[in-house]
């Protein structure tokens, strides 16, 4: 199906009512039940929430954030898994960035085309909300039409990074990069500049961030899964596009952008909320057959995504009894993860997310086949291990770190998170490419199955990624081909 059909897709596949106001599954596991009409659809407060409900859906599907643009192709991509070796598995194909392969293109299509429908349904929603009079209060209103925005920023943003040249403080700015579809229209759209795109996406999220400040309150998941606010809409606002996941993007864009002032900015704002903590080494439990088990650290989480389907992903990618494993699992080895974790320094083994930690995140089946536990779901009722992050408070750190004026004001930052993981603090580093060295290890420890790594290679224009199978990196490598059909469609058009 090509990219001019997309606006097809959404309007017959809407969304059901929720059934109950008590259940926090219920209200993050909304399947599309009915057709409705689309003023049928916005005649109610529900049907708008529906709606919304649908953008988040279309993100967790495994062709989205709920699998390739998280714990699978960007990882793969990232070398972090060691099942490569063969020239002719789907792991083996990524691994050596072979974009000319029938079966990666499909795989990179249907990435491609999954965004620009979740796109869609933003739209869709920004179509009508201005016309909901009558029908959404003045706080509903703007908490729907800020996450929709926010939201088609979070997705163009991605595609941009995905399918351009990294911004290079500029650079590239006025290289070709992807269409920015801001309506709802069966009109194709022509590519825009890569600085041409984030502006789009900042001037979305700028919109969104004052729309949203109506409501500041994050609803945590707490350990009885429940949440104390009556309103469904309010509950679990981590598992929305909320205003601090806003400013935590923008922060993110920022620093893609090269604006460090801006990048520090947005990073403190989110930080120095303290809306969000850090996990307490007592907290963690590893134990994925408990109702209280967290091993993606949910007090962290500032956005991230309820997978319905977590346990069967799990099960089929992360777990297996052999040594050998099967040709689509994901797992590394020992000795890699040790020196990802630098597991040969002092005061390093007691680092909380490494092999062998007290409670550790690890099924190591043997030292050359280690599988990462963070997703398992071995518990029905436990929400926590369903949810996927796509934005952290270590990242925000990281970013501030990054962005400070002088090392020493982001030697803090990343002591901030360092001292939370039980390792030791950094006294000191040499220069500038030896405090980047740090951020970088930090990186591949925290994000280990979350797809951030890929794209902080490319944007610092990593050339020998660590453990890769096909280095030196290349423009080529970093870049993903704009799908065949829609270069022939003409969204890729000069």
């Amino acid at each position: 199906m090509r990219f001019k059909n997309i606006t097809s897709l959404f309007p017959v596949y809407l969304f059901g009512l929720l059934i109950s106001l008590s259940s926090c599954k219920k209200w993050l596991d909304v399947d599309p039940k009915t057709q409705v009409k689309e003023t049928k659809q916005f005649s109610t407060r529900q049907g708008y929430i529906d709606a919304l409900f649908g953008i988040y859906q279309g993100a967790a599907g495994t062709n989205s954030y709920g699998g390739q643009l998280s714990y699978n192709m960007l990882d793969i991509l990232a070398q972090r898994y060691e099942n490569k070796s063969s020239t002719f598995t789907t792991i083996g194909k990524l691994a050596r960035f072979t974009y000319t392969d029938s079966e990666i293109q499909n795989i990179i299509a249907t990435v491609f085309k999954t965004q620009y429908a979740t796109i869609a349904q933003a739209n869709y929603i920004l179509k009508n909300v201005d016309q909901s009079e009558g029908v959404l209060d003045g706080t509903s209103r703007s908490i729907i039409k800020g996450e929709a925005l926010a939201m088609r920023a979070y997705l163009h943003f991605d595609l941009a990074r995905l399918f351009s040249e990294r911004y290079d403080n500029g650079a590239n700015a006025g290289k070709p990069s992807i269409a920015y579809m801001d309506a709802f229209t069966v009109v194709p759209s022509a590519r825009l500049t890569l600085g041409g795109v984030i502006d789009h996406c900042e001037a979305d999220l700028k919109e969104a961030e004052s729309l949203l400040s109506v409501n500041q309150n994050i609803d945590q998941i707490r350990d009885n899964q429940g949440s104390t606010n009556a309103d469904l809409f309010l509950q679990f606002r981590q598992n929305h596009m909320n205003y601090w996941a806003v400013k935590a993007l923008l922060a993110r864009l920022y620093l893609f952008k090269g604006n460090k002032p801006n990048a520090l900015k947005y990073a403190k704002e989110v930080i120095e909320s303290n809306k969000f903590r850090f996990i307490t080494s007592a907290e963690i439990n590893a134990d994925a057959g408990s109702t209280s088990s967290d091993m993606t650290f949910t007090t962290e989480h500032i956005f991230s995504i309820y997978v319905s389907g977590m346990k069967a992903i799990a099960d089929d990618l992360f777990k297996n009894s052999t040594t050998t494993g099967e040709t689509t699992d994901l797992w590394s080895t020992r000795a890699k993860l040790d020196a990802t974790y630098q597991a040969s320094l002092v005061g390093y083994g007691t680092d909380v997310r490494r092999p062998g930690a007290s409670k550790s995140l690890w099924n190591e089946i043997a030292s050359t086949t280690v599988y990462t536990k963070k997703y398992w779901s071995d518990a029905p009722t436990n929400v926590k291990q369903r949810l996927i992050p796509l934005i952290k408070l270590s990242e925000m750190y990281y970013i501030a770190a990054e962005a400070s004026p002088t090392i020493e004001e982001g030697l803090k930052y990343l002591n901030t998170v360092r001292t939370n993981r039980l390792i030791p603090e950094l006294p000191t580093v040499a220069d500038r490419a030896a405090f980047d060295n740090e951020i970088q290890f930090e990186y591949r420890k925290d994000f280990y199955a979350e797809g951030q790594l890929w794209f902080y290679y490319k944007r610092m224009n990593v050339a020998t990624i660590p453990d890769g199978i096909a280095n030196p990196m290349t423009s080529a490598k970093y870049v993903f081909p704009i799908p065949n059909d829609e270069l022939e469609f003409g969204i890729a058009g000069n």
